[in-house]
């Protein structure tokens, strides 16, 4: 691959607001910095394939459910034959694939594997991988690991694209469609068993309808949320009265949110997977780290 001329994306301050805007949503750090940079290589990669000439709608993929990518590590691109996910990586030693993609069979044709320049300027396509050529050995309680090698360069994806048999389509009836709706409630409220997640999500993969009704959905209950906070703060705010006698007016101040921006401690002992969490993946981390084992397989 080296002999391969580099191929760049460039990451605009558009990306990063889009990215931002997104995750700034989740309360959870972990969840937050996960979901920024999902975010920003599915957009990435939508910049590359529009370069390509190769068509896709940026909002038909199931990232863009607010639930979906709270709990699931995933940046997916969905074309009329073949489902893309996205990995952003920060050292070509250690690129990792989410075992959950494997446990809720909800694996793509083909992940993207991109390396972030420490400036965070860019990313450089590495290439693509097959899940099939995915070695399951190496690997910790969330990720399995693969090496540079395995790795399909990008020259050859526009021949994968053009011979794909693949299809990403199925249709539901209406009945279908109003029985997964239930499934959508279930799963915004966290009372949704594991094997009905799993067919959802499945079928999620596979149905444009269903996926906009979910983001509708949650759309809806988002609207309704801030009303309801809205008249809530407003009712508080007319009760509150100073020692003075004056009205006390609160100012809801939102932090801003900030990203992992400092790879240049990213885990040196990546390779020793029993001790990498997905939380360090994608965290900053202070302090030096002890060198890790090289792992050469």
């Amino acid at each position: 691959m080296d002999s391969q001329q580099d191929i760049l994306i460039y990451i605009d301050e558009n990306d990063k607001s889009e990215a931002r805007a997104i995750a700034k949503t989740f309360a959870d750090n972990n969840v937050k910095n996960r979901a920024y940079f999902n975010i920003l290589g599915a957009r990435l990669a939508g910049k590359y394939l529009a370069s390509e000439g190769i068509a896709m709608s940026p909002v038909d993929n199931l990232h863009n459910i607010r639930k979906v990518l709270e709990e699931v590590d995933i940046a997916d691109v969905i074309l009329p034959k073949t489902h893309i996910d996205v990995r952003v990586i920060f050292d070509d030693r250690y690129i990792f694939i989410p075992k959950s993609h494997f446990e809720l069979n909800i694996l793509p044709h083909i992940y993207f594997i991109f390396l972030m320049a420490k400036d965070q300027s860019h990313v450089k396509f590495l290439g693509f991988v097959e899940p099939a050529a995915i070695n399951q050995e190496l690997q910790n309680d969330e990720y399995y690991f693969i090496t540079k090698e395995k790795l399909q360069t990008p020259e050859k994806l526009n021949f994968y694209l053009d011979n794909a048999k693949m299809f990403t389509r199925t249709e539901l009836s209406q009945e279908e469609l109003q029985n997964f709706e239930e499934s959508i409630i279930d799963m915004t409220d966290n009372d949704i068993g594991l094997l009905e997640k799993k067919i959802l999500l499945k079928v999620l993969t596979k149905n444009q309808e269903l996926r906009n009704k979910f983001i509708e959905f949650e759309n809806f209950e988002l609207i309704s949320y801030r009303v309801a906070n809205e008249y809530d703060l407003n009712e508080t705010e007319n009760t509150k009265i100073l020692p003075s006698g004056e009205e006390k007016t609160d100012t809801i101040q939102q932090d801003e949110f900030e990203v992992f921006e400092n790879t240049d401690d990213f885990f040196e002992n990546l390779s020793q997977t029993e001790d990498v969490k997905s939380e360090n993946l994608y965290n900053d981390i202070d302090g030096e780290m002890s060198p890790g084992t090289e792992n050469n397989n």
